[in-house]
């Protein structure tokens, strides 16, 4: 269906919302799991129609998760206040989570990385709310392991795949399996809400000021935080945007390192950083291997991906230097 036909449905939808006033819709952007609509009012907020899930869960679940997850998250201050959700809206395919607007350009790394910092610092510190109803991985190595494997199994057997891509995706797989005869790895590791997205579009930074924020909450969990500071800094989330892509020197991973732990601090400094290092594996693993399916689902036209630099993103994710890069001892 068009973005502009469910656009006119959006709206006789939301006029028949009680307590809410708008001044019109207009299309926001398209993600790959969802379609967004600036509703604009008194307060503009986001109109989130729920296309797909990466969760697991059924589709009429999902938005209940991601609102569920904006709820917890209020208190940092950094991220959207939610303000509806209908997981089954008359008069629409999908369904909707209204959020609070948050305005703002994308990240830069050049200038940006202590904000980041301090945004993810202000997350990391509501810890684990109590009475929360988000999915658990104290130890994120097992579930990702699968999850790695079944988006790349198809394209590990598919004769359209580069031998040696083939060979060095292996090789990832290796690493973490080894990762997983050390069951100590990340026990006692602190556990908080993960946003599990960090590309630089997810987050918004505010002019005047420089202050970031953070969107995007559908695949939120409670996990080791690690989680999100190493996917902020590999290489597969820095170099994903054409428009924002960077290369972080040790000198820029330090930076935002030390940013956030001014305002987050750990006990165990050493072992904080042994788990992060072991965390940048598994999660370019990850990385890697959604790839690797985009790669092979559009080759065979299952569940084509449209965006063009998505898939020649992926497309340069799998060229065995890029990946003999990430997955070296």
């Amino acid at each position: 269906m068009p973005d502009s036909d469910l656009g006119a449905d959006l709206e006789r939808y939301l006029e028949g919302l009680p307590g809410l006033s708008h001044q019109g819709i207009s299309f926001l952007a398209r993600g790959e799991y969802s379609l967004n609509y600036l509703v604009r009012g008194e307060q503009d907020l986001v109109a989130r129609l729920v296309t797909g899930t990466q969760m697991g869960l059924p589709l009429e679940e999902q938005a209940p998760y991601e609102h569920h997850a904006l709820e917890l998250l209020a208190p940092s201050g950094v991220t959207p206040k939610p303000h509806h959700v209908d997981p089954n809206p008359g008069g629409l395919p999908y369904p909707l989570i209204l959020e609070e607007y948050l305005p703002g350009r994308p990240l830069d790394y050049s200038t940006d990385l202590s904000a980041a910092a301090r945004c993810l610092a202000a997350v990391h510190a509501l810890g684990v709310p109590k009475k929360h109803r988000l999915q658990v991985h104290p130890d994120p190595a097992p579930a990702i392991l699968e999850e790695s494997r079944t988006l790349a199994e198809p394209y590990l057997s598919w004769d359209g795949a580069a031998d040696e891509s083939k060979t060095a995706l292996r090789r990832g797989f290796a690493r973490i399996e080894g990762f997983l005869e050390r069951r100590d790895l990340f026990a006692g590791g602190d556990l908080a809400i993960v946003n599990y997205d960090l590309n630089t579009h997810n987050f918004v930074v505010d002019e005047p000021g420089g202050e970031a924020k953070l969107l995007d909450w559908e695949k939120a969990r409670i996990a080791p935080r690690t989680q999100d500071l190493a996917h902020f800094l590999l290489p597969t989330t820095t170099l994903w945007r054409d428009d924002t892509a960077t290369l972080l020197s040790e000198g820029q991973e330090r930076e935002f390192v030390e940013a956030y732990l001014d305002r987050h601090p750990v006990e165990d400094e050493p072992r904080f950083y042994e788990q992060l290092e072991a965390m940048k594996t598994i999660v370019s693993l990850r990385a890697v291997s959604w790839c690797a399916w985009a790669l092979q689902e559009t080759a065979r036209a299952g569940r084509p991906i449209a965006n063009e630099e998505t898939l020649n993103r992926s497309r340069r994710y799998l060229e065995p230097d890029f990946l003999n890069g990430l997955f070296k001892e």
